[in-house]
């Protein structure tokens, strides 16, 4: 799901009760569902290391062949994207059937999120690291690069060029010269607060009609299934 637009490889989860920015289920509380220049969760808690090549956040997992197998969804039409996609509520839920509507849930997530992001200036994907530096402040490419969940090299990418676009600054520590920390600029910390209330936005509209107690019950099932497959051996 990478795209040049945005940075992938950086989680998409996104939780709208605590931190914005977080990405694992048993560390960081929080935000986004989801960071090519490009996650939020934030539907889904589910984060993943990126390729040597990409910046975190823009990849869906979904392919044109994703939805074919569930026994509780299916297209409506044999032409893609005519018609939205039909499932029978009563119909037995099968594991299968879940990763696949997971893998329709992280999609929708991140394009509702990028279309709040647009004419904004912030990459998709991008706005998950805004929103680790606004909640933890100053942080090592090393230690930025773990609260993101990807490898150092992605975030050091990422953060290049967010710096290019004036959004970070690369500050020496007084200490140990070799060490570089990340932190907001003045337009980064403002793009930051922006990022929070468009997030806000494209949740209020991905869970309409899902009341407090299921959005509560939806949230702690996606980060207890992130906490399985983290737990998965390999």
């Amino acid at each position: 799901m990478t795209t040049d637009g945005g940075d992938s490889g950086v989680p998409g989860a996104s939780s709208a009760d605590s931190d914005p920015g977080a990405s694992s289920a048993a560390g960081d509380s929080g935000a986004s569902s989801a960071a090519g220049d490009s996650g939020a969760s934030s539907a889904s808690g589910a984060s993943s290391a990126s390729s040597a090549d990409s910046d975190p956040g823009a990849s869906s997992a979904v392919g044109d062949s994703g939805a074919s197998g569930a026994s509780g969804a299916s297209g409506a039409d044999s032409d893609p994207g005519t018609s939205k996609l039909k499932w029978s509520p009563d119909a037995p839920a099968s594991a299968a059937d879940i990763l696949i509507a997971l893998r329709f849930a992280d999609r929708a997530a991140r394009k509702a999120i990028g279309d709040e992001l647009a004419g904004t200036g912030v990459h998709t994907g991008q706005e998950i690291v805004l929103a680790k530096l606004l909640h933890l402040g100053s942080l090592p490419v090393a230690q930025l690069a773990k609260v993101l969940d990807v490898e150092v090299p992605t975030a050091t990418r990422t953060t290049q060029r967010m710096e290019a676009a004036g959004l970070v600054r690369r500050v020496k520590n007084d200490k140990d010269a070799r060490q570089v920390s990340i932190e907001l600029t003045d337009h980064g910390t403002e793009l930051a607060h922006t990022v929070q209330q468009l997030h806000a936005q494209a949740g209020n509209r991905a869970l309409a009609g899902v009341t407090p107690e299921d959005r509560r019950l939806l949230r702690n099932l996606l980060w207890t299934i992130t906490a399985n497959v983290d737990d998965l051996p390999g």
